[in-house]
């Protein structure tokens, strides 16, 4: 871009008083520039001290109209332009994660590496005016709104970040005005921004929820997921950590994603320190451990009997898992009151209740609690006809809440009564 084709451009700088460039509202420095006219890409850096000051003089604005946007049910008139200078949005009018970019926000006060780059600018041919200057790699921004295509969350983590440190410096020792961030700057048209949003947002395959869980070392969850694993034999080599899906070819037991969402109910927090993540692995992996000795159907099969256990069974079911949550969380509360020996006798004594040799009756039926055969699941809307004519089993919050009542109540009935009608009437 060593003369930009660009409309906006100016042929010559701004000059001061005194005749020297005058740099405008907003000098980019040491810009690389690839590609030309309406190709053309320009890199940058800049500081937290930069962007607050540029979201000051309101030169940075998201367009909702190609970004997430109005929710639908406002139906009154709304701007759909807004200032970065404002905060975040009204989350009863737009759509906006603050949950999302405060977590940012905390990270980087925390002074956590949190990947965020590249920050994604565009500047509207014909509505901005400013001076490339190529021999001093710089461009003077003089008008114009800069529009952000992307990364809306990210900015307005950094200003909050920004303006929170500023109003107490010494409380954030890990976090620095100075803190730079890469710019991509962008020169398109209005409908080339939603072209560009939906490239980033929409076309990507997602990766797998179980692979991503098994890459990151940042969500609390999924460190512990993998620590139960590393502590419990029965899941050495029988968790699916690649995919979301057990397919009729892999005897893993259970995906990482799975267990994860196991752990998270059975802990009832997504946020642990680092002995929190220990003690609770500890715990959840004995009581896994409990299980596979009642149930040798969690631990590692064949492919073949994974597929006849499937069959037939719902015992290794994904929404099983969260009845399992349920027994990890009671086991929990009772390691607290008892300690770990007198738990653990008195778990191990409840699970007998679910061995396969139990014999359960429901009507004409009986035999083990598992089986899909079992008129208590499709009662408990657990299974449901199918399509092809064989039951499905479902997995929304319905089905999940009755599973945990359902095995809760079968692990606390210490008497011989084992009429499921009579159990759970």
């Amino acid at each position: 871009m060593s003369e930009p084709n660009i409309s906006g451009f100016r042929d010559q700088p701004e000059r001061n008083a005194s005749g020297s460039v005058y740099t405008g509202r907003l000098c980019c420095d040491d810009v690389q520039v690839t590609g030309e006219g309406a190709e053309a890409l320009v890199t940058f850096t800049v500081t937290v001290r930069q962007l607050i000051d540029a979201a000051k003089t309101e030169m940075l604005w998201t367009d909702q109209d190609v970004q997430r946007g109005v929710k639908p049910e406002i139906t009154s008139k709304v701007s759909k332009e807004l200032s970065l200078s404002k905060g975040y949005p009204d989350s009863d009018i737009y759509i906006f994660n603050a949950v999302s970019a405060d977590e940012m926000t905390e990270k980087l006060l925390r002074g956590q590496r949190l990947f965020i780059n590249p920050l994604v600018w565009n500047l509207r041919p014909g509505n901005f005016d400013a001076y490339y200057d190529a021999a001093e790699r710089k461009i003077y921004i003089y008008d114009g709104k800069i529009y952000l295509p992307d990364s809306h969350h990210r900015h307005q983590a950094i200003l909050k970040a920004g303006d929170i440190y500023k109003s107490a410096p010494n409380e954030f020792p890990h976090f620095d005005l100075n803190k730079q961030f890469k710019v991509e700057l962008y020169f398109l048209k209005k409908s080339d921004e939603g072209n560009y949003f939906f490239d980033k947002n929409q076309r990507p395959t997602p990766t797998a929820k179980s692979k991503a869980y098994d890459l990151t070392s940042l969500d609390d969850l999924s460190v512990l997921a993998k620590k139960v694993i590393e502590l419990t034999p029965s899941l050495h080599s029988n968790v699916n950590r690649v995919t979301d899906r057990l397919t009729s070819k892999n005897p893993d037991v259970v995906t990482l994603s799975t267990l994860r969402e196991t752990l998270k109910y059975a802990a009832d927090t997504e946020s642990f320190d680092e002995s929190e993540i220990d003690g609770f692995a500890h715990v959840a992996a004995t009581l896994l451990q409990l299980l596979t000795k009642v149930r040798p159907e969690l631990g590692l099969v064949s492919v073949q009997e994974r597929k006849q256990i499937r069959l037939t069974s719902l015992v290794d079911a994904p929404i099983m898992f969260q009845g399992f949550g349920a027994y990890i969380s009671d086991f929990s509360e009772d390691v607290v009151e008892l300690g770990l020996q007198k738990a653990t006798e008195k778990w191990s004594q409840r699970l007998e209740r679910i061995r396969s040799s139990e014999i359960y009756f429901h009507g004409d039926w009986s035999g083990d609690l598992f089986e899909k055969a079992n008129p208590l699941w499709s009662r408990l809307g657990i299974l449901k006809p199918g399509v092809s004519g064989r039951p499905t089993v479902s997995n929304n919050r319905a089905a999940r809440i009755q599973v945990i009542k359902a095995l809760r109540i079968v692990a606390a009935n210490d008497s011989n009564n084992r009429d499921l009608t009579v159990l759970m009437p």
